[in-house]
């Protein structure tokens, strides 16, 4: 028998599928101002433009009853990791990294 994943595991299966809920929700909204401001006419049928209504409907739908929208849950990459950081001031520069002990052939901070 199978067990269940790991939390770690489980917590980004659902990020990645809420990433894709956030997208079929910003073609959705993007189709709708399109449709709003009759700039779907410069560039597709009508009926072209109602299927894709649709299947952007159809596509968020999917999305949605896969990872129902939770704002606990559902943050931006940005936010999650200024969360996730202990050692850092908000409004603070990063703490020196990995690639901060790499030379530069030039060192314009000298000059």
């Amino acid at each position: 028998m199978s067990e269940a994943p790991p939390k770690p595991v489980a917590a980004a299966g659902r990020a990645v599928v809420v990433r894709w809920r956030i997208l079929a929700k910003q073609r959705l909204d993007h189709l709708h101002e399109l449709g709003s401001s009759g700039r779907w006419k410069l560039y597709h049928t009508e009926s072209d433009f109602f299927a894709m209504l649709q299947e952007a409907h159809d596509a968020l739908k999917v999305w949605e009853d896969l990872a129902p929208p939770d704002a606990a849950l559902d943050k931006t990459i940005e936010v999650a990791i200024a969360q996730n950081s202990e050692d850092r001031i908000p409004g603070s520069l990063p703490k020196p990294g990995l690639l901060d002990r790499v030379q530069s052939q030039y060192d314009f901070r000298k000059s």
